[in-house]
């Protein structure tokens, strides 16, 4: 008896010294069921590792813990809800219940991921998810939420994550969302990088908000300062393009040496080639709508690429110059294999052949594949003293897949030009049937520096795969083209009748203009 008692007693003591470390062992693992999309249907509840999750060094509150999970034994990926996680590092989450798809967006990029699928779309880009891991919905507690890979969302918002094994924890730190101490103002840009078209001679900084920025030119290289802005992979960084104007850009981070009102700005450096200069071969503009700056490069052996211009056939006429959007190596936007640029040439072609069948002069600046610089296209405009400018393009969304319709911008203050503008939208909405989504105003280069009135139409949403269906269609592109040319048909027959005397007045307006426009590039930064 006394042998069973030592035994019974021997056990309890086991069980009690086992007790902590087994409770603590299990609060690391919690029951989950994960969804299989395959099926329609959660699977059997599971055991699985509880992940710790923090930003900036605070811990997230998450309704449903992160958790470790495996595809096909091995591999395993940390999956958090995607809504509290993205929101945390700025970004916008929409739930596309059509498609099974979560899409995540900010100003600057785009991640699409659909549940049970390997692979995701990042700024219209197929990417392997990591482990072949997908995003998936998964049941806690009685909670369901929508799981995406930590890591890789994190990362793709060009935040940085670190990973303690010891403690399971996931450490997110996203610089720019730190408070800055009292003092300079924090910055709050990105640059997300650097492109070369080689075949355009260009470079594009890419940011992830409205540039602000200062040029300083150094003689044989030129700095773009990007106050309040940090390089988004946190690393200095340089590349060497083929390009006969800039050998290279190298981009640094600096603190408050350079602005001290700043908390940090990002110098960008063009290294120029011997004999080459600013204001010879460079050209700096502002893409706002694309949150970017665009640096276009001229070879010193032929500056500035002359403009060909096709001069009108009866000056008594008037003259229309038309511009099919993008071209050459800038296709615009690119939906299902789609470019923008093969949209808008043909639409614009049967414009200008409806427009001469009724008599008018017709100006194209594109009547091919060509790449095509943005004041090149209003220099053509100006040069043959064109009566009205038209612009075709077609439009994208990327937060919103089933957004369409038609919308048409003119130049804010511009009254002749909103008034070209209401006539081709509402010509265009009858004769195509789309959705008229109204008048915008724009400071687009090709309303602002050309001198006539202009309108730049966008026919439709190549984002929306019902739009897109019609966009490519050669019946819808006739509708397009028909209501278009209507518009400027009926634009134009309010307008007097030319004479020599207004032919003359316009010719002297618009040699004005052009020796204002040149007497202000020749001038010195000082003046």
């Amino acid at each position: 008896m006394k042998r069973y008692l030592a035994f019974f007693c021997a056990l309890v003591l086991l069980m009690a010294g086992a007790g902590p470390v087994r409770a603590a062992k299990e609060a690391n693992y919690i029951s989950v069921q994960f969804h299989d999309e395959a099926l329609g249907r959660y699977e059997e509840p599971a055991q699985a590792r509880r992940v710790a999750v923090s930003l900036n060094g605070e811990a997230l509150e998450l309704d449903v813990p992160g958790v470790i999970r495996t595809v096909n034994g091995w591999d395993g990926r940390t999956l958090v809800p995607v809504r509290p996680v993205a929101e945390a590092l700025g970004a916008t989450v929409l739930w596309m219940k059509e498609t099974r798809q979560v899409v995540i967006f900010n100003d600057a990029d785009t991640i699409v991921l659909t549940l049970g699928s390997a692979t995701a779309v990042v700024n219209g880009q197929s990417v392997a998810l990591p482990g072949a891991v997908p995003a998936c919905v998964a049941k806690y507690d009685g909670v369901e939420r929508t799981l995406v890979p930590l890591r890789f969302v994190s990362e793709q918002l060009h935040a940085q994550v670190d990973w303690s094994n010891a403690d399971f924890a996931a450490s997110i730190t996203a610089p720019w969302l730190i408070p800055e101490p009292e003092g300079p103002k924090a910055a709050d840009g990105l640059l997300l990088r650097v492109e070369s078209d080689d075949n355009a001679q260009s470079i594009t900084l890419r940011l992830n908000r409205e540039p602000r920025y200062t040029i300083v030119d150094l003689g044989d290289r030129v700095a773009i300062d990007l106050q309040g802005f940090v390089i988004g992979t946190g690393k200095d960084g340089s590349m060497a393009p083929e390009n006969p104007t800039v050998e290279r850009v190298r981009y640094a981070q600096h603190g408050t040496d350079l602005y001290p009102d700043w908390a940090g700005t990002t110098r960008v450096v063009l290294d120029l080639a011997k004999g080459c200069s600013m204001e010879e071969n460079l050209l700096i503009m502002t893409d706002r709508q694309r949150q970017s700056i665009i640096i276009q490069t001229f070879p010193s052996e032929t500056g500035r690429p002359p403009v060909s211009v096709e001069e009108p056939e009866d000056a008594m006429a008037f003259t229309v110059v038309l511009d099919a959007g993008h071209g050459g190596s800038a296709s615009g936007a690119v939906y299902e294999e789609v470019m923008e640029k093969d949209l808008t040439l043909p639409i614009t072609l049967r414009v200008g052949q409806l427009l001469r069948e009724k008599g008018y002069n017709v100006v194209f600046t594109r009547t091919g594949d060509e790449y095509m610089d943005l004041y090149d296209r209003c220099d053509i405009a100006n040069a043959v003293r064109g009566d009205i400018f038209v612009s075709i393009h077609a439009n994208a969304s990327v937060t919103n897949r089933a957004f369409q319709g038609t919308f048409t911008y003119s130049y804010p203050g511009s009254k002749e030009g909103e008034r070209l503008a209401g006539m081709i939208q509402s010509a265009v909405c009858a004769a195509a049937g789309s959705i008229d989504r109204g008048l915008l105003t724009n400071d687009y280069v090709v309303l602002r520096e050309t001198y006539m009135p202009a309108a730049l139409l966008e026919t439709g949403f190549m984002s929306c795969h019902e739009e897109l269906v019609k966009l490519v269609d050669p019946a819808y592109q006739e509708k397009l083209a028909q209501g278009t040319a209507k518009g400027i048909q009926a634009y134009l027959s309010t307008l007097p009748a030319k004479t020599a005397e207004s032919i003359e007045a316009k010719e002297a307006d618009y040699r004005a203009r052009d020796e204002a426009k040149a007497a202000k590039a020749l001038m010195s930064p000082e003046e």
